[in-house]
């Protein structure tokens, strides 16, 4: 084989492969809007879109949030399964007793886990 078809080749296969990983990346990723500034972890997020990305432990999540390019925080959570799906991205919301206000879970428009912190 000569190196024309074999580099052909090559780059063929690594585009299939790259196209049928990428949706398996989509699942752990969503995009979530937060309506007001909000404490999570000790950091501050402003209010605005973010990207949720996180990778699951079983349940345990690592879940960074991230705006543009730029991860914003890093930090734990874990999945709960609830048995039902929801039908919209839900942000769930407490006020500490310092007034701040802190996320408690995320609900996922069409599944029925939910991603907590505690």
């Amino acid at each position: 084989m000569d190196l024309g078809k074999y580099l052909g080749m090559s780059i063929l296969a690594a585009a299939l492969l790259l196209a049928c990983a990428l949706p398996g990346l989509a699942k752990d990723s969503r995009n979530v809007t937060l309506n007001r500034d909000v404490v999570l972890s000790g950091t501050a997020l402003p209010a605005g879109q973010y990207v949720i990305r996180w990778v699951t432990h079983s349940p345990q999540a690592t879940v960074e949030f991230a705006r543009g390019r730029k991860v914003v925080l890093s930090t734990e959570g874990r999945f709960e399964d609830r048995g039902k799906k929801y039908d919209t991205n839900t942000i769930v919301y407490e006020t500490g007793a310092d007034g701040a206000m802190t996320i408690s879970e995320i609900r996922f428009a069409g599944s029925s886990q939910v991603l907590v912190f505690d």
